[in-house]
């Protein structure tokens, strides 16, 4: 049975926490984003092309991916592909956030889904599992929203900037390693017993050896690897306690 979940006010508490605890992250993401618009600004894809790509995929690894096979002249099947392929992790997370939200609306859950990216699951479910939740549908709704539209305004900003900067930014920077650096050290309080620690170790060196693979194959390498061994451990009695 589905609740009414209405539109949150303007001064909504929980709306506002979620803001801020997502501010904090938006700031996090600023040297990630930045570079990663002045790389897409270097494709040879026009610049409002590239930067357009933020709001339509909201997820660096695709975008970056999809500009690169458009500016290669590869065709639009195999850029979508790709894209959808980069962002299989996305399914996982849609699969952990579901018993979560299971009171919402349908339409309400297409927007969250939209909205789901690695910072805005690891804050919304570190919210929903933490002592904090009361399991309200309306609550956790408002808290989603408002990490939620401040990340990808934030990112939409970030992004459009890095554009306009263009090649300022020196490539021996390796930007790049602040977003994953970020979203690690979000996950950091989730990882509560031993499953969730073995699963963590054991899809964080999967995806480092895998890292050479093109397509962001790594990290659904990764993924992989996690969910296994997580199941595994789990199955061991007392492995759910820390």
């Amino acid at each position: 049975m589905s609740v009414t979940v209405p539109r949150p006010r303007a001064g909504s508490s929980t709306v506002g926490r979620g803001s801020r605890d997502a501010a904090a992250v938006v700031l996090a993401y600023v040297p990630f984003g930045t570079a990663l618009g002045a790389a897409l600004a270097h494709t040879g894809v026009s610049a409002a092309l590239a930067w357009s790509s933020s709001p339509l995929m909201f997820g660096g690894a695709a975008q970056l991916v999809a500009v690169q096979l458009l500016a290669g002249g590869a065709p639009a099947a195999v850029v979508v592909a790709a894209a959808l392929l980069v962002n299989a992790r996305f399914l996982l997370y849609s699969a952990s956030v579901a018993p979560h939200v299971r009171g919402w609306r349908t339409r309400w859950r297409w927007l969250a889904a939209y909205l789901l990216v690695d910072p805005v699951y690891a804050l919304v479910m570190g919210r929903f599992t933490g002592p904090d939740d009361d399991g309200d549908p309306v609550g956790r709704w408002r808290y989603y929203l408002g990490a939620g539209l401040t990340l990808w305004t934030g990112w939409l900003a970030i992004t459009g900037a890095g554009v306009l900067l263009g090649g300022v930014l020196p490539a021996t920077l390796h930007l790049e390693l602040a977003a994953p650096l970020t979203f690690l050290v979000l996950l950091l309080p989730m990882l509560t017993d031993r499953a969730a620690r073995a699963a963590a170790a054991a899809g964080g060196v999967a995806a480092l050896l895998a890292s050479g693979l093109p397509l962001g194959l790594g990290l659904l390498c990764g993924a992989a690897a996690g969910v296994v061994v997580g199941v595994l451990v789990a199955a061991i009695p007392g492995a759910g306690h820390a």
